[in-house]
């Protein structure tokens, strides 16, 4: 009896101090007031996420980059009809190429072409919709990638870093250029031009010239180096070839950034708070260290991070104290790192497991009595709203997760003024998750031999679901591990997170995953979002100050407006259309004028004049966003990674890539060709540029200059756009007359285009075939209970090839890998 009544007790006192919440509102004014708060800043936000899975990481010179774009939560996703893809050059920032694609449902794919006038070096990709708002896209993504060089050299050149202490002795880095070429003869006498630092802001540029043995050596001061400018950049001219080298130089004396969280936000006085701390360079290079915690000038406690520059630690702060960490470095033994100020009154907010299924269990403390309430949000929603009453003893309360969506959310305290005191992260229904498989016919295949590859799709239940994935199979060394981003990692942890340390995998079920994203949600909990921002949003933040981008145009004559309409005609896709102008000569083009063939030019132009005067100007709205986005950009730097990482050619090694001839250009007199084709002498393109290649495929992106090609001939049937039994109507317009000075060409919207995997079984060239992305599929419809076989060739080149698919179903995200190797016959 005496038991049982113990037992009741307890009952009755776990009831009575452990709060259970479902999804529901406590009612009143200010928690009603809260809600539209939320609901105005949603709506004042609008973005969704855009997210884009690349075939690869690494590309070369005269190659095909594919790509399939996914617009996710997007409130305006009807607006989106337009995908703008830029490439910024990392190093000095301009746009090396501009393209624009259709955007439809959501989805928009295709592929750009990258011509070897562009170096090899670091850039980035930059994409966003035409839906803006202040002249700023509401959705971007940014995926970073390598360029490499494939074009065969007449000479080969690289810096050797000659010295390797830590620090030379008369403070002078030495880097020795060195050239080599075929012939017995040295480059000397050639010149060559550099700079030493950041491109942007170097701390030394000059030109020079190499000595008789063809090398140069150049001194560079360690005192002007650190770790966001130590890169030396190299420019050979030989007045007909231009290689570019450069060399990250060793930085050793860099001092560590240390930075401590809280739990909840802030040190409280006499309450145990976990702590979260990063040790990072600038560049945002994790450190692995130990350290010790210091209580007034006494160690009290050894801590540590892990291999990605995370850890925490555990303590009872007292406000009268000064707590402080030491690092066990050689070069940092003497630097103090100050804990945050310890504050008196304010709430600690502690969860022993921040990962959740579908129970949140949290504890709430505070030294005195207060009343609080507790809001738990994604800053597009209120899930909970409720006050409570705090004390020291804690007050724990379970958070049912039930109508709260999977992924990041947050539990903010708010004091008795509503001013927010405490915050902290937490990931719900982390399990979840829907099952992507992808099964192979076996795990090692010859060259040019036939892979059968199937997915399956369940749900959490293991029951067969739908989804729509890009699939793309590409040799493994092509995969760069820092550069790239998979559509999990992405929506759910770095678009919310920004930056996070770069690992092989995430969110997946085994204690390292696990342990990561508990020390990301403690150390990231400072949201890109205030809750300032959120409170000040008002009804007239909703309302647009821009919409969708458009393009307009107008004819002036002499420099002047028209003082009556006219008509231009439209050349596209083989295809006259008119447009008229105003009274005034203004115009728009809307999208349905601008969408045609890929790297086909749109031209506009006056018929029946024949004065000079006449000129037509296009406004395209996206030039100007392109030059704001790449000169504000940020890219991540990779030159914090150890001298043995640096890059001393620009070429891909080995036999994994096609070494190919310098461009030839023919050149003739009365060549009208529109689409810059070359020529009806070779008979490979017509006037429309259009050409045929050896598969029998209309304007093939896989074969854009090969000299297999042949020109198509009017009525005959080819494979276009997936479609095997398509007629071509030829080219019918006469190419002189568009050819005057009323002439205007530019780029427009395209369609997208279709990849076409090699057929060996049609065709089967005697000549070696290094193809590096040797399948890739935009949007594969996974359907239940219908069989997903696939089927496609290796190419010539041996090695691990590895499939990733990526994609969306009804109710999340999904990705999954598979490698296998290729080896010779």
């Amino acid at each position: 009896m005496k038991f049982f009544l113990f037992w009741l007790f307890n009952f009755f006192l776990i009831i009575l101090h452990c709060d259970t919440l479902f999804a529901q509102k406590t009612g009143s004014n200010f928690i009603d007031s809260l809600s539209n708060k939320f609901a105005y800043y949603r709506l004042k936000k609008q973005a969704g996420v855009l997210y884009a899975h690349f075939d690869k990481t690494v590309y070369t010179n005269n190659e095909n980059v594919w790509f399939t774009a996914y617009l996710l939560m997007s409130a305006t996703s009807e607006k989106d009809s337009v995908l703008s893809l830029i490439l910024i050059n990392d190093d000095d920032h301009r746009v090396a190429l501009d393209e624009k694609f259709i955007m439809i449902n959501g989805t928009s794919f295709g592929n750009i072409f990258l011509p070897d006038t562009i170096p090899s070096g670091n850039y980035s990709f930059m994409l966003y919709t035409n839906n803006v708002n202040k002249e700023k896209p509401d959705d971007v993504f940014i995926q970073q990638i390598t360029i490499k060089n494939t074009s065969e050299t007449s000479f080969n050149a690289y810096l050797d870093l000659i010295d390797t202490a830590k620090n030379p002795a008369d403070g002078i880095r030495k880097v020795l250029l060195i050239t080599d070429t075929k012939s017995p003869k040295p480059l000397s006498n050639i010149p060559l031009t550099f700079y030493a630092g950041n491109k942007l802001h170097p701390f030394a540029t000059g030109k020079a010239k190499t000595d008789k043995a063809g090398q140069y050596l150049f001194n560079i001061p360690v005192k002007d180096l650190d770790i966001e400018n130590n890169v030396l950049e190299v420019s050979i001219n030989t007045g007909k070839e231009i290689k570019n080298i450069k060399l990250a130089l060793p930085v050793y004396n860099t001092v560590p950034m240390v930075r401590f969280f809280p739990e909840g936000g802030s040190l409280s006085d006499g309450i145990k708070s976990t702590v979260g701390w990063e040790v990072k360079n600038k560049t945002g290079a994790p450190y692995k260290v130990s350290g010790v915690l210091y209580k007034d000038g006494e160690a009290i406690d050894t801590i540590a991070t892990n291999n990605y520059g995370m850890g925490r630690f555990w303590f009872i702060p007292k406000k009268e104290s000064r707590y402080y960490v030491k690092l066990l470095l050689a070069n940092s033994k003497d630097s103090i790192y100050n804990l945050p100020k310890i504050q008196s009154g304010l709430p600690v907010v502690t969860m022993q497991n921040a990962i959740a299924d579908d129970t949140l269990p949290l504890t709430i403390k505070n030294k005195i009595p207060a009343n609080f309430y507790i809001v738990v949000h994604n800053y597009k929603k209120d899930f909970f709203s409720f006050p409570v009453k705090v004390n020291s003893f804690g007050r724990p309360i379970r958070i049912i997760l039930t109508d709260i969506p999977k992924g990041i959310a947050e539990v903010t305290v708010l004091d008795s003024l509503q001013r927010p005191v405490a915050e902290r992260l937490f990931f719900a229904h982390y399990k979840m998750q829907n099952a992507l498989k992808i099964d192979i016919d076996k795990n090692e295949y010859k060259t040019r031999d036939q892979v059968h590859l199937n997915l399956t799709l369940t749900d959490p239940e293991g029951k067969p679901v739908r989804g729509l994935v890009s699939i793309a199979c590409v040799q493994a060394n092509r995969l760069e591990l820092k550069k790239s981003k998979d559509i999990a990692r992405y929506f759910y942890l770095e678009h919310e997170l920004g930056p996070i340390p770069v690992k092989e995998k995430y969110l997946w079920d085994d204690a390292d995953d696990k342990a990561y994203l508990e020390d990301l949600l403690l150390i990231k909990g400072w949201r890109k979002y205030n809750w300032k921002d959120l409170t000040q949003s008002t009804p007239a933040d909703t309302a647009r100050i821009s919409g969708p981008l458009r393009f307009k145009g107008i004819i002036t004559y002499f420099g002047k407006s028209l003082k009556k309409p006219e008509t231009m005609l439209e050349f596209k896709d083989s295809v006259l259309t008119t447009i008229r102008t105003t009274e005034k000569g203004g115009f728009d083009l809307n999208y349905s004028k601008l969408l045609t063939q890929q790297d086909k030019k749109i031209f506009l132009f006056i018929s029946g004049y024949s004065d000079n005067g006449y000129k037509i100007e296009i406004t395209d709205p996206f030039q100007q966003i392109n030059t704001k986005l790449a000169l504000n950009y940020v890219p991540v730097n990779y030159n914090h990674l150890p001298a043995d990482n640096n890059e001393n050619t620009e070429s891909l090694k080995n036999l994994e890539h096609v070494i190919r001839l310098k461009e030839v250009k023919i050149k003739g007199g009365n060549d009208n060709t529109l689409y810059g084709g070359i020529g009806k002498n070779l008979e490979q393109k017509n006037d429309c540029g259009d050409y045929v290649c050896k598969y029998n495929i209309l304007n093939c992106p896989n074969h854009r200059d090969s000299p297999n090609n042949r020109a198509p001939v009017k009525g005959a049937t080819y494979t276009y756009q997936g479609n095997p039994y398509y007629t071509y109507q030829g080219c019918e317009i006469n190419a002189s007359n568009v050819s005057s000075g009323y002439r205007k060409e530019f780029a427009g919207i395209y369609y997208s285009v279709e990849y076409y995997p090699a057929d060996y079984l049609q065709y089967n060239p005697s000549a070696p075939e290094y193809i590096s992305t040797i399948y890739w599929k935009h949007l594969y419809k996974i359907i239940p209970g219908k069989e997903t076989a696939i089927k496609f060739y290796t190419s010539d080149i041996a090695g691990a090839f590895k499939i990733i698919v990526q994609g969306v179903c009804a109710n999340d995200v999904i990705s999954a890998e598979k490698t296998f190797t290729v080896s010779k016959p």
